[in-house]
């Protein structure tokens, strides 16, 4: 979805996330949220493309993580946008 589309608005979080695409997986920081996505800051090495499929797995130091399917939306040098599959609490929680 494009950054002047988004159906909802972004908010400023601060969160890790792991970034899984195939057998790469990358550890960022998130810097905004949404129902419908999130963007993160580009991890290093980090070679997604727009339209690639992802799983984005939301961790806290401990506890369970929280795995949401997206799509690559956006891909800028420091940055990558993704949009979700489903829509999402801002932040994502365990659905039961």
């Amino acid at each position: 979805m494009d950054a002047n589309n988004r159906w909802s608005d972004r908010v400023p979080f601060a969160a890790r996330v792991m970034v899984l695409h195939e057998d790469k997986a990358w550890v960022g920081e998130v810097k905004d949220l949404s129902e419908g996505g999130c963007g993160l800051f580009r991890p290093a090495t980090c070679q997604l493309e727009v339209a690639a499929i992802v799983r984005l797995v939301f961790f806290d130091v401990s506890g369970p993580a929280v795995v949401v399917d997206a799509r690559v939306a956006r891909v800028e040098n420091g940055s990558l946008g993704f949009e979700y599959h489903e829509v999402q609490a801002v932040p994502p929680v365990l659905r039961h």
